[in-house]
Parts: C-alpha cells; structure tokens; sequence
C-alpha cells in the first residue's frame, strides 16, 4: 500500500457493510441553551471551526480537501473563519477593518493594504497571505499570490522587530507546501521551529507541530510524524494553558490512532479531549464523543455507543449544527436495530433518510438498508427498489467511491430480494470494483463486505461451496483490529447456512457455537458488567455501614467534642453576625433618616414655593380689581360701571381661593365654610344690603382643592349677586339661603335659592343669554356638574357635581 489516506480509513472502520448492517454514524454531549456560535469568544470559534471542519473532511472520505471543508463549516455554523485564520496576529480593530475578508473580495483587501502603514500594514499583509493559504487548492491556484503577501510580511516584521508575527507568516506559508508534500514545506517548518524554540515561544510552535500533524499530506513514510507532532502539539499546549488548541489535536490524533488499530489509546484521548471541553464548559463536544460511539463499538463494547450516540443528538440538536444530524440519526438506527428494537430502528432511519434528503447528501445509502430491509420483510420488494430509485433523485450525484459503493449494497439487496440474481450480480462486481479502486488506498476495509454479499448470491442460486469460499476468505484479511458486531454476527449467519446447506453438520455447531460466544461475549458482557458495577457499589456500602458501627463508639467522643467546638464556633459566629447586622441597620437608619430630611426639606420648599406663587397671583388679582376701580371712575355709562363692578367682585372670588392657599399650611385644598362666609361678607360689604337681606349658610364642613373652587366660589358669586340685585327690588327684605351638601358619597348638592320675586315668566335664558347665567352654566360644566334653576316662589338655583379625586374632610 504506496499511500494511505488517514479519512478515507476512517470511513472504513465506520462503514464497514454488509447486506444486513450499513455503516454507523458519528456522536456527541452536552446540553445548553442555544445562542449563536458568533457571540462566543475567539478561542471557541475556532475549536469549533477545526474540529466541525474536520469532521466535513472525514465524512466525505477526503473527496473535499480540508480547506474546502472549513469553507463549508464556516457557512453551516454561521461562523467566519477570521478566528482561525487570524490565530496569532488578530485585533478588534483588524476584525472591523476587514469585511473584504467575509466577502471573500481580496482585491478590497489590496486597495485597503494601500492606505495603511506600521503594524496596520503588517497585519493587512497577514491576513491576505492566510486567506490565499487557506483557499480551496492553494498550492496549484494561489501559490504566487500567497508567497507574495507572506514574504511581504516577513520582510516588513523583520523591519518592525515583530519576530512572532515573521513565525506567523512563515507557518501560514509552509502549510500550502505540507499539503501537497512539497519538500519546501519541510525546510519552511524546520526553519520555523528552530526560530520558536530560540525565541522561546510555545505559541507559535505548538502550532507549527499541529498544523505540519493536520496538513501533511498522508503517506506510509508521514504518517508516523504526524503522529508525534500531533502529540508535541498536544503536550505544548498543554504546558501553555491553551485547552482548546490541546482538544484539537488530541482529536486528531485520535482519529490517526485509530486508523492503525489502537482503539484503546484512541479512546483515551477522546475521553481526554471531551473532559477538557467538559472542565471549560464548552458546548459543542458532540465531535468527540463521536469519535467515542465509534471506537467503542469497534471495540466490541455495547451500551456506550448507544449512550455517546444519544448524547451526540442531544448536543448537535440542541446548538442546532445540523452538519452531522443525518449520520448521527443513522448510527442510532443501526444501534436500536442491533439491540431488537425494530420499530425504533425502522423510525429513527427514516428520520436519518429525511435529513440526507434535506441535505442532498448520498450518504443516505449508508443507512437505507434498514428501510430497504423492512420492505424487503413485508414482501414489497418492487416497491423497496423503487423507493432506492427515487431517493436517487433527490440527493446530489454520487461523487465518492464510499457513496458509489453503498448505493450499489442498495441495488444488490433489492435484486437478491426479487431473486434477479443476474442483475444483483452486476452491481455485487460493481461493489467488487470500487472496493479494488479503494483497497490500493486504504486497505481491505470493506472487502469482507463484498465477500458476503457474493455469498449471499451464490447461496441463493445454490452453489453453496462456491458461497463458502467467499466466506472463507474473509478468514485471510488483513484485521488492523476493527470488527463491526453485526457484520461479524451476519457472517456467522451466512457460514451456518452454507453448512447446513452442504450437510457439514459439525462446521454448523462450530459456527454456531462462534456465533453464540460473540452474542455472549458483546450483548451480554456489557450487562454483566454493570451488574458486578452495582454489586460491587452495594458491597462497598455496606462494608462502609460495618465500619460505621465499629467506629461509632470512638467517634460519639469526637463527635460530642466537634459538636461542643462548633456550637461555641456558631455562637460567636452568630454574635458576630448579629453585631455586624446591628452596626448595618444603625447605618442604614442614618441613611434613612438623612434621606428622610432631605425630603422633608425639599417637600417644605416645594410648600413654600406654592403658598409664594398663590401670594404672587392673589397679588396679581388684586392690582386688577384696583386697575378696574380706577377705570370705573372714569366711566359715565351704568352698564359699563355695572358689568366692571361685577368683573371686580368675580376676580374678588378667585383672589379670595389664593389668599386662603397661601394662608394655610395645605396649599392643596380650600376649606369651604370659611372661604363661603368670607366671600358673602365681601358681598355684603360690596352692596352693603344687611339691613333688608339675610343670607344664610348651610356648609358642610369639607375642603376642596383648587380645581373645584375657584369654579364654585364664581358659581356663588354669581348667584349671590343675581339674588342682591334682582330678587328684593325697592326696600323689599327676604333671604337668601346657600347649601352645599353631600348628595350621596361621590357628589354634592350647592342648593342656592332666595323668597324674592323669581324670574319674569316670559323670560327665556337661552335665547336672551343673561351673562351671569351663562357663566354659571359654562362653570358647571367645568365642574362635571348638572345645573338646574326653578322659579317657584322665589329663584331656586340646583348645582349637582361629582367629588372624584378633589374631596377633602376636616
């Protein structure tokens, strides 16, 4: 075997197939509350990036290149791959400066290098020889324009003393001639790695070590370099700290331990790499324990591929990195199918068909024999083929020779199952071929496979000892130490009924003994296991309940000595809680009571500014009623005189509200029985009318505040003077009575009436629009009131309005 490429092997140790068991799928832990993956910080963006990207590479059996994977992952996860590329040399800053590189628009990037200078430039020159380092096929497409920015770049940190940043350039350079195995390569790292070690930094060369372990073309004379500088890379950033860089590589280097067979170390780095991301609380670990469900079910183990895989659906599901969900729905399938679990099998498979399908993906071949196999069961064989047929079209064209190979395992199921032999014969040899194309790359991975698959033909047409030598030969193929559980059980199968068939009677009872001690020795152990774990957890607690008893004794002193120091340790605890707490209310009630002068002292300004603004417009009213006076005796014409001696007494009312605001110590509301009388005393002095005309008062005592006053006070003015003025003409006497009371608990009643003559019976109040009734009116309104007047033995005046949110009590 000239060259192996480490994927493509994988693929085989996860594919291996038969007729009866397709290739499994990849797995995971962790759960979390979904946010995007861009909000995460740098380091996590890229341990996402490496290791979805490497999962990419490996799935598609290295048909992608690496770098065309990162491209992908970057688009699935939502994710630039800034915080990869620019490892080492990255900025806020830079990151704001360069939308050219999400837009993948170098040129934008060059024109932008023109206009910077010192580190700026520096950076710009470093970013852009990444990005071409990092190009699908960099080394045939974009070598001239990657060595020309990185050169620069080494050219110009040597000129700014940046040495770690000349590192930088240098591992980015070296990576393109890795690939392609370029001897070119190997001098640019060896030359990198002896500056880092004089330099002393660990950084940069832990990850050169992992960049030459990723990206070094895989041959049989690489691949144990890989190896070791996968693992110097581990243990450098192990010694730095850096626990995402040292879950990368561990990764990698998993999956290359377990290519060769070392299934064991290649667990424990797993297991290691998931602890790291565990210790971190990174979420997205279903890559690892992928790589876990797959080495322990090479392993021959049974319940933790089963748990890894369900931790891995969990995970991807719950972040939503849907790049795996169809190969991971797939291995659960296979996993329920091989437990008995037919029905959760054939359920979780047509979910895994439906994501392939989403995604266009031809690996859904890899997991259709489930459902193809049910159909085949149930007798609806044509409808199975059909089924294969149309799911062909649905998904991209096969492009790998994995996909190839199981889409021809497809067509040969369902023509065995339709017993056209010839035809299932033609796409066995075609399964034969691609597997010859593969083993000159890989090994004989799946050659067992096809080995079956030729004997189920030839025992269906009844050459059985033709079919036996198929079977036979699977004896002689190369292990490297991977054994599918069911592709092994499934050849027992097929060997026990080549016996039977040729009447070997004693082969039947070896295999079957065989196939008997591999149910036992992978079903069953696992079951054992667990039971001699639970065994063993019991007797452990109970011989920590003897030990209990016979050390009760000696420690019932040391308990009652512990207890004593305790409860003297809890009382001076308690006292010094209790002192503290004491010495923070103090503080806390000086607090309070500072706050509480504080408010005291900006509530007796605000009251003070009030009584002062109800003093200035008292002020303001009575320069008015003076102005007024003044023009009144200036004026000969008795209405004019009139109509301005009742403007003065209505401004006499309002002035009246305000010089009992500002008088009294609630500048919110007016007691009424003391503002009425001294408003018909103002009255009364006005028209000086004592002598023939008694007033009288029913006030009940109450406040209003300001709003409902001063309306009020205008109502009884008017009324007041309509009674003085009108009601008793000539020397007549009589009385005028006011009451303002509670109607029922939300209104009030202000009742004025007097015993004079009433209103002329032809009078019309509306159409002759008397000023003062008018006014009343328009008050009332304001007053959300009703107004009422009747002529009945003198002139009764009704005013009803509500006391919501104005009512005051003495």
């Amino acid at each position: 075997m000239s060259r192996v490429v480490l994927i493509v092997m994988l693929l085989g140790l996860i594919a291996s197939s038969h007729a009866k068991s397709p290739s499994t799928s990849f797995a995971a832990t962790t759960s979390y509350s979904y946010y995007p993956p861009s909000r995460d910080k740098a380091s996590w963006q890229r341990l996402n990036l490496w290791l979805s990207s490497t999962y990419l590479y490996i799935s598609k059996e290295a048909q992608t290149d690496q770098d065309s994977c990162l491209i992908i992952a970057s688009r699935y996860l939502g994710l630039s791959r800034f915080a990869l590329l620019a490892e080492g040399f990255a900025d806020e800053k830079l990151r704001e400066q360069s939308a050219w590189f999400d837009r993948a628009d170098p040129n934008l990037g060059i024109r932008l290098l023109a206009s910077t200078n010192g580190k700026r430039r520096l950076q710009t020159l470093l970013l852009l020889g990444a990005y071409y380092a990092f190009q699908p096929s960099a080394y045939t497409r974009y070598r001239d324009s990657t060595a020309y920015f990185l050169q620069a770049a080494i050219k110009e940190s040597k000129t700014q003393k940046e040495g770690k940043w000349q590192r930088t350039a240098l591992c980015l350079l070296g990576k393109i001639y890795l690939q392609v195995n370029d001897p070119k390569g190997d001098s640019i790292y060896h030359q990198l790695l002896l500056q880092c070690k004089q330099a002393g930094d660990k950084e940069t060369e832990a990850r050169a070590m992992a960049y030459r372990g990723i990206y070094t073309a895989t041959q049989q004379a690489t691949f144990q370099r890989k190896i070791q500088d996968l693992q110097q890379a581990a243990d450098i950033y192990h010694s730095i700290g850096d626990i995402e860089g040292e879950i990368n590589v561990l990764t990698d280097l998993g999956y290359l331990l377990t290519v060769i067979g070392k299934q064991s170390k290649a667990y424990d780095l797993f297991y290691k790499a998931l602890s790291l991301e565990e210790s971190i609380h990174y979420p997205y670990t279903h890559y690892n324990t992928e790589a876990l469900a797959n080495v322990t079910m090479y392993q021959g183990k049974f319940g933790e591929p089963l748990r890894y895989t369900h931790q891995t659906i969990k995970v991807a599901e719950n972040c939503r990195d849907s790049i795996g969900w169809g190969l991971f729905y797939g291995r659960l399938a296979i996993l329920y199918t091989s437990e008995g679990r037919q029905e959760e099998g054939y359920d979780m498979a047509l979910k895994a068909t439906q994501r392939f399908v989403i995604d266009r993906n031809p690996a859904v071949y890899n997991v259709l024999n489930i459902v193809v196999e049910r159909m085949n069961n149930e007798g609806r064989a044509n409808e199975a083929l059909t089924f294969v047929s149309n799911i062909s079209k649905k998904v991209n064209p096969l492009a790998s020779v994995a996909d190839q190979f199981f889409y021809q395992n497809m067509l040969s199921t369902c023509y065995l199952n339709l017993n056209k032999f010839d035809s299932a014969e033609i796409h066995i040899k075609k399964m034969d071929s691609l597997e010859t194309l593969a083993e000159a790359v890989r090994g004989p991975f799946r050659r067992a496979g096809v080995n079956q698959r030729y004997a189920e033909l030839y025992l269906k047409r009844g050459q059985f000892r033709i079919a036996k030598s198929y079977l036979e030969k699977n004896a002689t193929i190369q292990s490297y130490g991977h054994h599918a559980l069911m592709n092994d059980l499934w050849g027992y199968h097929l060997l026990i009924a080549t016996d039977s068939a040729l009447g070997n009677y004693k082969a039947v009872i070896a295999h079957y003994k065989e196939y008997t001690k591999l149910l036992d020795s992978n079903y069953r152990v696992n079951k054992i296991r667990q039971a001699e774990e639970l065994q063993v957890m019991y007797e452990t607690r109970e011989k920590e309940a003897q030990l209990i008893a016979l050390n009760q004794q000696a420690q019932q002193s040391k308990l009652v000595k512990n207890l004593t120091l305790g409860g003297i340790g809890a009382v001076a605890i308690i006292a010094l809680l209790l002192y503290r707490q004491n010495r923070l209310k103090q503080k806390s009630n000086q607090i309070i009571t500072l706050k509480n002068i504080q408010l005291q002292d900006l509530l007796d300004d605000k009251e003070w500014l009030l009584k002062e603004i109800h003093h200035r417009v008292k002020n303001n009213l009575q320069i008015i009623m003076s102005l007024l006076d003044s023009q009144s005796r200036y004026i000969d014409n008795s209405a004019a005189l009139t109509a301005i001696n009742d403007s003065q007494r209505r401004v006499q009312a309002i002035s009246l509200i305000h010089q009992k605001l500002y008088q009294s110590e609630n500048t919110s509301f007016i007691d009424m029985p003391r503002y009425i009388d001294e408003l018909i005393s103002y009255l009364q002095d006005s028209f000086d009318f004592s002598h023939r005309t008694v007033i009288e008062q029913d006030i009940e005592p109450l406040k209003l505040d300001v709003s409902k006053a001063i309306p009020l006070g205008l109502i009884i003015n008017e009324a007041i003077v309509n009674a003085i003025k009108y009601a008793f003409p000539g020397q007549q006497q009589g009385v005028v009575k006011i009451s303002l009371q509670h109607h029922d608990p939300d209104h009030l009643l202000l009742h004025i009436a007097d015993n004079g003559i009433g209103l002329p019976s032809d009078m019309n109040l509306v159409k002759q629009g008397a000023l003062g009734f008018t006014l009343m009116r328009g008050l009332t309104k304001q007053l959300d009131g009703v107004f009422n007047i009747e002529n009945n033995q003198g002139l009764h005046i009704s005013i009803l309005f509500s006391t919501s949110n104005n009512l005051s009590y003495e």
